[in-house]
């Protein structure tokens, strides 16, 4: 069975925000908001990923694997 809670929707609309703080105030936080926000994360690459990863994604090894024969040497 899956538990469902009915949260009411808070009635928070910018209108109220301004009534509430202020147009000016609004603004700069929204501003600084916007401006403080730290760089976008990087673009990840499968390759330097570890194989185990790699694996958990569905991706083969990074490098194949030794020949079994250089093992028993």
């Amino acid at each position: 069975m899956i538990q469902t809670i009915d949260h009411k929707a808070d009635p928070v609309t910018i209108e109220a925000a301004i009534a509430k703080f202020g147009a000016a105030k609004l603004l700069r936080a929204a501003l600084v908001a916007l401006i403080a926000r730290g760089p976008k994360p990087s673009k990840l690459d499968a390759g330097q990923l570890s194989d185990h990863l790699r694996r958990d994604i569905g991706l083969g090894p990074a490098e194949p694997p030794p020949e079994p024969w250089s093992l028993l040497r």
